[in-house]
C-alpha cells in the first residue's frame, strides 16, 4: 500500500508539471489594432476570452477580432525582465474534479441488483495534448448494499481517468473513460481490475469551473465469498472470481 501511495504523489506531480509546460501564448488582435498576448481560456462562435502575461481577464466579441495568432517573444512587454519561457503557464491547465454517483450494480451469481454509491476526487490536466481533455489520476469509495443474504461490499477504487469536452461553449457534451483497480475494504472479499465509460453534459461557471452530470456502465471483477451456481438441479455454493457490472447516474464539480 505504502508503494501504491508513492505512485500516486509521483503522477500527481508528473501531471502537475505537465499542465505547467502545455499552455500556447496567443496574440489577439482587435479591429482597432490593439492587441492582447497570453492565454485563451475560452474560445467559441460568440465570443473569446484571454488572460494577458499580466494575470488580467479580457473577453471579446468574435466580431472585435481581427486575428489571432501565436505570439512570439517580441509580442511580450517591454517593462518586464523576464524571457517567453519565463511566463507562468500553469494556472489554466491544473485542475480536479469531485465526483458523486448513484447506481445499481449487480454480479452474476453472487448478488442481485443493489444500490451502488461511490465519492471520488481526481486531479489532472485539464488542457491534454492542447485540446479540451482532462487527463488524470483519482481515488474514492464505493460502497454496495448487499440484497437480501448478502454481505454489504466496500471498494477503494484506485484509476486513471480521460474525460473528453466534445464542442465549445459554456455547454457542451462530453464522453468520459476511466481505468484502474479496486481495492478491498473487506478480508471476505477483495476487489480486482475495472473500467467505465461515461457520457453527459458539462456547464462551464467560470473560466476555472464546470459543473456536469451524465450516465455510465462500468465492470468490475471481484473475488466473491459466496457464489451460488446451479447444475443438473443441484445448487453449488463456493468461493471465486465473479464480474460486477454497474448502471448508473453522476454528478460532479471541475475546479
Amino acid at each position: 500500500m505504502k508503494n501504491v501511495l508513492i505512485l500516486v504523489l509521483c503522477l500527481l506531480f508528473s501531471i502537475h508539471t505537465w499542465g505547467q509546460e502545455s499552455v500556447v501564448l496567443k496574440r489577439v488582435t482587435l479591429n482597432t489594432g490593439e492587441s492582447y498576448v497570453g492565454e485563451i481560456l475560452v474560445q467559441n462562435a460568440d465570443m473569446v476570452m484571454i488572460k494577458t502575461t499580466e494575470g488580467k481577464r479580457y473577453q471579446f466579441q468574435v466580431v472585435e477580432i481581427r486575428k489571432i495568432e501565436k505570439a512570439t517573444a517580441s509580442d511580450l512587454p517591454t517593462d518586464s525582465n523576464r524571457t517567453f519561457m519565463d511566463i507562468p503557464q500553469s494556472e489554466g491547465n491544473f485542475s480536479g474534479m469531485l465526483e458523486l454517483s448513484g447506481a445499481v450494480s449487480g454480479a452474476k451469481n453472487a448478488f442481485s441488483a443493489s444500490p451502488d454509491f461511490q465519492a471520488t476526487l481526481s486531479f489532472g490536466n485539464k488542457k491534454a495534448f492542447g485540446k479540451d481533455v482532462f487527463l488524470g489520476i483519482g481515488a474514492g469509495y464505493q460502497i454496495i448494499s448487499g440484497n437480501t443474504g448478502s454481505q454489504t461490499i466496500g471498494l477503494i477504487p484506485l484509476f486513471l481517468r480521460a474525460q473528453k469536452t466534445l464542442a465549445v461553449g459554456p455547454t457542451a457534451p462530453f464522453i468520459g473513460f476511466d481505468a484502474g483497480y479496486a481495492f478491498s475494504s473487506n478480508q471476505f472479499y477483495t476487489g480486482g481490475a475495472f473500467a467505465k465509460i461515461s457520457a453527459g453534459i458539462i456547464h462551464r461557471l467560470d473560466v476555472k469551473t464546470a459543473v456536469y452530470v451524465g450516465f455510465f456502465a462500468g465492470l468490475t471483477s471481484i473475488y466473491y465469498p459466496n457464489i451460488a451456481e446451479t447444475l443438473n438441479s443441484a445448487t453449488y455454493t463456493y468461493s471465486g472470481n465473479t464480474t460486477m457490472t454497474s448502471l448508473g447516474v453522476k454528478a460532479g464539480l471541475q475546479f
